[in-house]
C-alpha cells in the first residue's frame, strides 16, 4: 500500500525541484525517502552502494553547502568556495534523479528470489591451510616488491602524496597482480575468521597484510575496500538495519578523515578545512553540469574508448595521448594541468556518459537495465545462494558500483577484470572446501531487532 503514497511524494518533490530554488535539497529528499521506504534487508545489496554514492555526492555535499550558505559561512580554504548547489541546472538535477530511480528500482526487482533460497541453512566451510599460507606469503612479496621498484620505502613514507600520484607509472601490471592476490588473500582470511574458533591471530594477520596493500593503492579508499572484502562473510548473514547504517556511516567518515590526513600530509586536519573538503571533494554533478550547459546530448560519442588501451598495446594506435576514459578526456579539456602535470583526473559521474552516448534520459535506461540485471544475477548466485567462489567477485563488483557511478558502465579495464575474476574463481575453488549442511553452525546469523 506504500506505493501510492510514494508516487504522491515523488510528484510533490519533483514539482518543488522544478519551481523552487535549491532544487538539490528536494532531490536529496527523493533519494533519502526512496531508500527508507524500499530499504534493502542485506548489507551487500547493490542498492546500499547506490545510496552510498548519492548520499555522498548529492545529499551530503548539497546539504552542507546549504547549511554554510544559511549561516553566511566565510570559506577558509585558500581557493575559497568552488561548489554552488543553488546554481546547478534543473536539467542536471532531473537527469540525476532519473538515473537514480532506474538503478534503484531495477536492482530492487532483479534481486528478488524465493524466501526458501534466502533462508537455506549454510554449509560447513574449510580453508586449505597450505594454499592460504602460500597466498599470504606471495601477497606480501608482491606488495613489498611494488614499494621497492616504484620509489622505495623512504619516498613512500616521507612523501606519500607525490609518490602515490607520480611514481607508480610504468608498473601497472605489477599493481594489478598485487591487487588480485591481495583481494583473494584478504577474502580467504575473512572466511577463515568467520569459521574459526581462534580468530585473534587471523585478524592480526589480515590487518598486517591490508596495511601495505592499502598504502600502495590509495589508502583513503583501498583500506575500506579490503575491509569490506574481509568482513563479507559476516555481511552476508547480517540483517541490515538503521543501526548498522549509522555505524557504517560513522566508520566511513572516520576512515575517510584518517585517510585524508595521510594522503594530504595533514592539510585537512582542522574541522573547517575538512568540512569544506567534504563539499568540494564530492563534486561530480557540478562537473556534469558543465557538460550539460556547454553541449548537446549525443549518441555513442565515447563508448569505443574502451578499445584504446588494447589497440595501443597491439600497436594499432600510436598516439600515446589518445583518450581511453571519459574522465581523462574531460580532464584534459577542463583541467589540463591536472592531467599533464600531475597525471590526475577529475571524476565525472555516470550521467555524463549517459548524456554523451545515449541522449541522456531518452535512451540511458536501456544500458542501465542490462547493467543492473548482470550485477543482480551475480548477487543472487554469490550472496543469496552463498557460493563462496563467486563472493569475492561480487564484492569487487559491489564496490565497483561506486566507481561506475563516477565513470562509465564498461571501463577500459574490463579486459583486466575478466582475467582477475577468472583467477579469483580458480584460487577460491582450490582453497575452499565446502561440506554438507552443518547440523550446528558455529556462527549463527546476526539478527537485529
Amino acid at each position: 500500500m506504500k506505493f501510492p503514497y510514494y508516487c504522491m511524494m515523488l510528484l510533490l518533490l519533483n514539482a518543488l525541484m522544478l519551481t523552487m530554488p535549491w532544487g538539490s535539497i528536494y532531490l536529496s529528499l527523493i533519494i533519502a525517502i526512496t531508500y527508507m521506504m524500499y530499504r534493502p534487508q542485506h548489507v551487500l545489496h547493490p542498492n546500499n552502494m547506490i545510496f552510498a554514492f548519492y548520499g555522498l555526492y548529492v545529499i551530503l555535499s548539497s546539504t552542507l553547502n546549504l547549511i554554510l550558505y544559511a549561516i553566511h559561512w566565510e570559506y577558509v580554504l585558500p581557493w575559497g568556495q568552488l561548489i554552488f548547489w543553488d546554481l546547478i541546472s534543473k536539467k542536471t538535477l532531473f537527469q540525476a534523479e532519473f538515473t537514480f530511480l532506474i538503478l534503484y528500482f531495477s536492482f530492487y526487482q532483479f534481486t528478488k528470489v524465493p524466501q526458501s533460497i534466502v533462508s537455506a541453512p549454510p554449509r560447513s566451510v574449510v580453508i586449505k591451510p597450505l594454499i592460504l599460507t602460500l597466498l599470504y606469503i606471495w601477497t606480501w612479496v608482491l606488495a613489498l616488491w611494488f614499494i621497492q621498484v616504484t620509489a622505495g620505502f623512504p619516498a613512500w613514507i616521507n612523501d606519500y602524496s607525490a609518490t602515490y600520484l607520480s611514481m607508480r607509472e610504468g608498473h601497472g601490471l605489477l599493481n594489478v597482480i598485487t591487487i588480485v592476490f591481495g583481494n583473494i588473500t584478504v577474502f580467504l582470511l575473512g572466511l577463515k575468521t568467520y569459521y574459526s574458533k581462534n580468530k585473534r591471530w587471523i585478524i592480526v594477520a589480515a590487518l598486517l597484510v591490508m596495511m601495505p596493500l592499502s598504502f600502495i593503492a590509495g589508502i583513503k579508499s583501498r583500506f575500506i575496500f579490503l575491509l569490506v572484502i574481509f568482513l563479507s562473510p559476516y555481511f552476508m548473514r547480517m540483517v541490515f538495519s538503521i543501526k548498522y547504517l549509522a555505524i557504517f556511516s560513522f566508520s566511513f567518515f572516520i576512515l575517510l578523515y584518517l585517510g585524508t590526513l595521510i594522503r594530504t600530509e595533514g592539510f585537512y586536519a582542522s574541522a573547517p578545512f575538512f568540512l569544506e573538503m567534504l563539499i568540494g571533494y564530492f563534486n561530480s554533478f557540478q562537473l556534469h553540469d558543465s557538460i550539460v550547459i556547454s553541449r548537446d546530448p549525443g549518441l555513442l560519442q565515447t563508448v569505443f574508448q574502451i578499445f584504446t588501451k588494447p589497440l595501443q598495446t597491439l600497436g594499432f594506435i600510436t598516439d600515446l595521448d589518445a583518450n581511453f576514459d571519459i574522465s581523462v578526456m574531460l580532464t584534459k579539456e577542463f583541467f589540463p594541468d591536472q592531467w599533464y602535470l600531475e597525471h590526475a583526473t577529475q571524476q565525472w559521474p555516470l550521467d555524463t556518459e549517459l548524456y554523451l552516448n545515449y541522449y541522456g534520459i531518452y535512451l540511458s535506461w536501456l544500458p542501465l537495465l542490462v547493467y543492473t540485471y548482470c550485477v543482480s544475477m551475480l548477487y543472487r548466485h554469490a550472496v543469496l545462494k552463498r557460493n563462496y567462489n563467486l563472493v569475492p567477485i561480487f564484492v569487487m563488483e559491489f564496490q565497483r558500483i561506486f566507481s561506475t557511478m563516477r565513470g562509465t558502465l564498461v571501463p577500459w579495464e574490463v579486459f583486466i577484470y575478466v582475467v582477475q575474476y577468472l583467477l579469483i574463481y580458480v584460487f577460491c575453488r582450490l582453497a575452499i572446501k565446502v561440506g554438507p549442511v552443518a547440523a550446528k553452525v558455529q556462527n549463527a546469523e546476526v539478527k537485529v531487532s
